[in-house]
């Protein structure tokens, strides 16, 4: 205090409340069924794959397998146009 002047209050004071421990971000379950999905030769790797990354983009850091949809979008989109070379490639052989 100067001069007579009040010292700043308690509630003017900055201080930090104290913020709960940080929990261990879950892996994302749809991620690790994309990534089955395209271990098995699914297209639908993609869909879920697509699915996963969105969830952990919306969850701020509380999940993580970004980088696993990833991977399972390319298995599943690369399983695709295996099946479409492949159905094309039937689709050929029968008609001539």
């Amino acid at each position: 205090m100067i001069d007579g002047m009040p010292g700043p209050s308690p509630a003017a004071t900055d201080v930090a409340p104290l913020a709960p421990p940080a929990r261990a971000a879950r892996l994302n379950p749809l991620a690790v069924l994309a990534l089955i999905l395209g271990v098995l030769l699914s297209p639908l790797a993609a869909l879920f794959g697509h699915l996963a990354a969105g969830q952990v983009a919306r969850s701020f850091g509380a999940e993580r397998g970004a980088g696993i949809a990833w991977v399972a979008v390319g298995l599943g989109w690369l399983w695709f146009l295996l099946l479409v070379i492949a159905v094309g490639a039937v689709w050929v052989a029968l008609s001539s």
